[in-house]
């Protein structure tokens, strides 16, 4: 997935990413370096962004446009999790955990997306401890904020989950 480079970032796209709970509190500076590491990239109406069990190597913000989040259940259905809207982020769990993708995501009607790459995360780590930490919190903020929803969808349902931790 190629796509143009944001090494130049307007104010406007600063303001876009300070907007988005994953980057919240972090600074002005900060927020230019991770634009300047990520790139924007146009998908065209029913692309695939994300294919479920693909190696996980970034993470993508809806700038534009719709994404759908599918997963296959165990008798091979697909079931549509949610749909992402401008500012939703998708793939941050692969900051995280380092694991298979756990879901489909499609682009609904044309999209733009910005893509961060693993590696240009994993520099912050060296570069700038601080704010690798702060943003490694507000993913696992957000992450617990959707866990926390799902276990309300899964009450309200009156679904029992036998297994809740998969082990």
């Amino acid at each position: 997935m190629g796509g143009r480079s944001l090494d130049v970032a307007s104010p406007e796209d600063r303001e876009f990413l300070a907007q988005i709970p994953i980057f919240g509190g972090l600074s002005e500076a900060v927020l230019t370096k991770i634009l300047g590491a990520a790139r924007e990239v146009n998908v065209a109406a029913g692309a695939r962004v994300i294919g479920e069990g693909d190696l996980a190597v970034n993470m993508f913000v809806v700038r534009d446009g719709e994404l759908e989040i599918c997963k296959l259940g165990r008798n091979g259905a697909e079931f549509c999790l949610a749909i992402l809207k401008r500012g939703d982020c998708v793939g941050e769990m692969s900051i995280i955990d380092i694991q298979p993708r756990s879901a489909t995501v499609r682009a609904i009607g044309a999209a733009t997306l910005y893509v961060l790459d693993q590696t240009a995360i994993a520099k912050l780590y060296q570069t700038d401890l601080e704010v690798y930490t702060l943003l490694v919190l507000n993913i696992a903020r957000e992450i617990s904020r959707r866990l926390r929803h799902a276990n309300q969808v899964l009450v309200d349902l009156g679904i029992a989950v036998q297994d809740p931790w998969g082990r």
